[in-house]
């Protein structure tokens, strides 16, 4: 049905409208670049409902994908899920009350991870506990469960992606939202059966799904057609429902663990953080000697708080891998906070320290030691907030918002001074 100014409310196939909307944009306006590509739009989406969007290129099913997961700023309106607000024009950000399924057309994978680990992480937020051996078999990539991501091919990643967007209704008897944009990319045509099977039987157990393609095959899913200005309705495929066989489970400190797995996995830390706090003791050791400045604590004391400092200059360095293939959307999307190094770095902070310490003081002071493992722990807070205010820009690596740093010298000093005076 379509209403004034390209508003969109889609019904079940016997055209009665159903009681519970898992999605509702209320007349977005989201502009990408210099243009506007959804202006006022509108879209209701019920449980046991599959829309499906087509169209050319540039139209803005992408659009409303991202849109509906919370990652486009909006210049107006609201998006709702499940009746409940979860961002708006006016900067609002609440975070879903239940996970939803996410695919968009980068796959959103971690490279370093295997497959089963990045399942794992799916259903973790989810709260829930699941075998998906039978999935995988079903997609034919069962085998390679314990491969990284980043020894499978493209269209086996594809696959593992698909998955991950399946997921939160795959566990759920409830109604749960699905956005998939560009599903099908390159799946086999076997695959490309499965996934329909499947969005068949999710959306008969009464999730609400949203699929973006230009496969005319994707189009028998629907309960809903439309190109962003008009819609039909026709009568999808009988299916079985989904059989859920997940169990509750609860996983304290997901973010937090999972960015010590990440980091424990790829030492990322250490190529990057380490790295820099070692190259910044080389470099106070080649101009200066410790000895020669014994009688000038305020000094000292600055050399050694100078590589915990540095550590979190760099940043988070588990943000760095989540920015591979759009993973950090796919976060976002789900929650307002992404996995994190915040443990990783106030460890790194002590030994540091603790370190320096030791080659410009020649003396420990525990008290010394724990500040720098905050020192670092603060500045790769802020270096990271700093990152992630910048990350739905277009270009976000051309924002200079990083120069904003050296505004940070400053409370180092302070935090220098006090320690001097311990």
């Amino acid at each position: 049905m379509v209403l004034k100014n390209g508003s969109i409310h889609c019904c079940s196939a016997d055209g009665h409208f159903m009681a519970e909307p898992v999605l509702e944009l209320s007349n977005v306006t989201v502009r990408r670049g210099m243009g506007v590509v959804l202006r006022n739009f509108s879209l209701t989406v019920n449980a046991g409902e599959c829309v499906v969007l087509y169209g050319e290129n540039g139209v803005g099913k992408s659009t409303v994908i991202e849109t509906a997961a919370r990652l486009l700023p909006l210049e107006e309106g609201a998006v709702k899920h499940n009746g409940r607000l979860v961002y708006d024009a006016e900067g609002r950000s609440v975070n879903p009350v239940n996970p939803f399924g996410l695919t968009l057309q980068a796959n959103c994978l971690v490279p370093s991870q295997t497959i089963q680990q990045q399942l794992d992480n799916v259903v973790a937020v989810c709260g829930k506990s699941c075998d998906f051996n039978s999935v995988l078999e079903q997609y034919n990539i069962g085998n390679r469960r314990n491969d990284k991501i980043a020894h499978l091919s493209g269209g086996q990643q594809r696959k593992v992606a698909v998955i991950c967007g399946l997921i939160p209704g795959m566990v759920s008897h409830e109604s749960r939202l699905i956005l998939l944009d560009e599903p099908d990319s390159g799946l086999d045509d076997a695959s490309v059966e499965v996934l329909i099977e499947q969005i068949h039987q999710l959306r008969n157990l009464g999730h609400g799904i949203v699929i973006a393609s230009h496969d005319k095959r994707m189009r028998e899913c629907a309960t809903s057609l439309h190109n962003l200005s008009v819609v039909s309705q026709q009568e999808p495929k009988h299916s079985k429902s989904w059989e859920v066989s997940a169990t509750e489970k609860s996983y304290p400190l997901l973010r937090t663990k999972i960015g010590w797995n990440l980091n424990l996995t790829t030492l990322v830390s250490v190529q990057r953080n380490w790295l820099a706090a070692l190259l910044v003791m080389g470099c106070l050791l080649s101009i200066a000697d410790p000895l020669g400045l014994s009688e000038n604590k305020m000094i000292l004391m600055g050399f050694t708080l100078a590589p915990a400092f540095t550590m979190g200059l760099v940043g988070d360095p588990v943000f760095k891998i989540l920015m591979e293939q759009r993973s950090v959307d796919w976060w976002r999307a789900q929650s307002n906070t992404i996995p994190n190094s915040y443990l990783e770095s106030i460890i790194s902070g002590i030994i540091f320290t603790a370190i320096a310490m030791q080659i410009f003081i020649q003396s420990t002071d525990y008290r010394v030691i724990l500040i720098g493992g905050f020192v670092t722990l603060i500045t790769s807070f802020i270096v990271r907030f700093l990152q992630m205010s910048t990350v739905r820009l277009p270009r976000n690596n051309a924002v200079f918002i990083r120069l904003l740093t050296p505004v940070l010298i400053l409370p180092w000093g302070l935090v220098v001074d006090y320690c001097a005076s311990l």
